[in-house]
C-alpha cells in the first residue's frame, strides 16, 4: 500500500470516529480516534482479528479496574495495581493488542474518579467506534493481482534463464556454478516476493479467495521447483565426463526452459524425459569408475 493510501485510510478513520463520538455526546472524543489509528494494519483479516481481541479486551480491563477502583480508590499505586493483574491476563487470554487502548481508557476513570455505567459505557463505545472506524476503512484496500500476474511472470522468466544456465553448463560449459548460484538467488527472491504479496492479497479478501489462493500454491509449486533445481545445481561439477546422456539432459533443460509457463500440462517433457530413461537403460555399460560416477550423478539428476 503506497504512504497516500495509508495515509488517508488512517486520518479519515480517526477523523470519523472523533466526530461521531463528539456528535453523540461521549467524554473524550479524541480517544476514539486514536484506538482507530492504532486498530488500522496491513491487511483485512489482522484487523479483524484485532478489534476483536480489543472489544473482549476492554470488558476484561473494566472488570478489572472497577473491582481495584472501588477497593483502593483512584491512584496511581491503584492504577498500578490494575496493570499487574491485568496485563498477564491479557496476554494468557491473548487479547494482549488491547493492553494500550484499554488502559488509555481506564485512566479516563481515574480522572472521573468515577466507576459509574456511564464512564464504562462512554469508554466502550469510544472503543466500539474506533474499531468500527478502523473495520470500515480496512475494506478499502487496493488490489494486488496486476502486480501478482507481473510477478509470476518476472519468476517464470529468471526460471527459464536457471534452466538455461544448467543446459549450457551440461553442453559446452559456458556458466559456471557461480552464475547459476547468483541466478537461483534472484529466482529465490522473486518466489519469496510473490509469496508475501499472494498471502497479503489473500488476507484482504473476506469473501472469494479462490484466485488468491491460487498464488499462494502458485509460490509453493515454484518453491518446490527451486529447492530440486539447487540441489540440481550442487551435482553438476560432479559430471566429469561429456557424454551422449549430459547431451541429452542438457537438451531436457533447454526444453523446460522453452516451454516453462504456468498453463503447460507438461506432458511432452514428461515424454522426452521417459525417452532418457530408456536410453539409460539401453546404453553399454561404464567402462571406467569415472563413468560410472558422472552416469551415476546425471541418472540422479
Amino acid at each position: 500500500m503506497s504512504l497516500t493510501q495509508r495515509t488517508f485510510r488512517i486520518t479519515f478513520a480517526a477523523l470519523f470516529s472523533i466526530l461521531l463520538a463528539n456528535l453523540i455526546g461521549l467524554e473524550n472524543g479524541m480517544s476514539a480516534g486514536i484506538i482507530a489509528i492504532l486498530s488500522i494494519l496491513d491487511t483485512r483479516l489482522e484487523t479483524l482479528k484485532t478489534a476483536l481481541a480489543r472489544l473482549l479486551s476492554t470488558i476484561l480491563a473494566f472488570v478489572i479496574a472497577s473491582v481495584v477502583f472501588s477497593f483502593l480508590g483512584f491512584s496511581v499505586y491503584s492504577f498500578g495495581l490494575y496493570l499487574a493483574i491485568y496485563i498477564p491476563l491479557a496476554y494468557l487470554g491473548k487479547v494482549d493488542a488491547g493492553i494500550a487502548p484499554c488502559s488509555v481508557l481506564v485512566t479516563h476513570f481515574i480522572l472521573a474518579e468515577s466507576i459509574s455505567w456511564h464512564w464504562q459505557l462512554n469508554g466502550f463505545l469510544l472503543m466500539l467506534i474506533g474499531l468500527v472506524f478502523a473495520l470500515l476503512f480496512s475494506l478499502w484496500v487496493p488490489s494486488f493481482n496486476k502486480e501478482l500476474d507481473e510477478q509470476v511472470k518476472k519468476i517464470e522468466n529468471q526460471m527459464s534463464l536457471v534452466l538455461f544456465s544448467l543446459e549450457s553448463y551440461l553442453k559446452d560449459g559456458s556458466k559456471s556454478i557461480e552464475q547459476i548460484t547468483k541466478e537461483l538467488n534472484d529466482l529465490n527472491n522473486k518466489i519469496s516476493s510473490l509469496d508475501r504479496l499472494a498471502l497479503i492479497e489473500y488476507e484482504n479478501k473476506t469473501f472469494s479467495r479462490s484466485v488468491q489462493n491460487y498464488y499462494i500454491k502458485y509460490a509453493q509449486m515454484r518453491k518446490q521447483q527451486f529447492q530440486n533445481l539447487e540441489r540440481m545445481s550442487e551435482f553438476l561439477p560432479q559430471v566429469l565426463l561429456d557424454t551422449e546422456e549430459s547431451r541429452l539432459l542438457a537438451s531436457i533443460f533447454e526444453e523446460t526452459a522453452e516451454q516453462l509457463d504456468e498453463t503447460n500440462t507438461g506432458i511432452g517433457l514428461l515424454q522426452s524425459i521417459q525417452n532418457l530413461y530408456r536410453v539409460f537403460r539401453e546404453s553399454e555399460l561404464p567402462k571406467s569408475r569415472e563413468e560410472f560416477e558422472s552416469r551415476a550423478i546425471l541418472y540422479y539428476i
